[in-house]
């Protein structure tokens, strides 16, 4: 089970005022996580991976780090 969801929000303070942006990339690949986050602008980000006993833990842990995100101000622009 293979899923990709891509979050948006306007950066915070000078940056945000410029119309920048943070993107937040959540991959699941079978039973590993695979999390990026950074400036929308720039291809070098930040990332942690982690694998879970199953593709089942790892779906799951993705929803829930959708949903905080979106809960902090990131918009779902897209999910494959």
């Amino acid at each position: 089970m293979n899923r990709k969801f891509c979050l948006l929000k306007q950066s915070d303070g000078d940056r945000g005022l410029l119309g920048k942006k943070k993107v937040y990339e959540i991959v699941v690949a079978d039973n590993v996580l695979h999390c990026s986050w950074g400036m929308a602008e720039k291809t070098t980000r930040q990332t942690s991976t982690k694998v879970f006993a199953s593709s089942q833990a790892a779906y799951a842990a993705a929803w829930e780090k959708a949903n905080s995100k979106a809960a902090r101000g990131y918009e779902l622009i897209y999910s494959v």
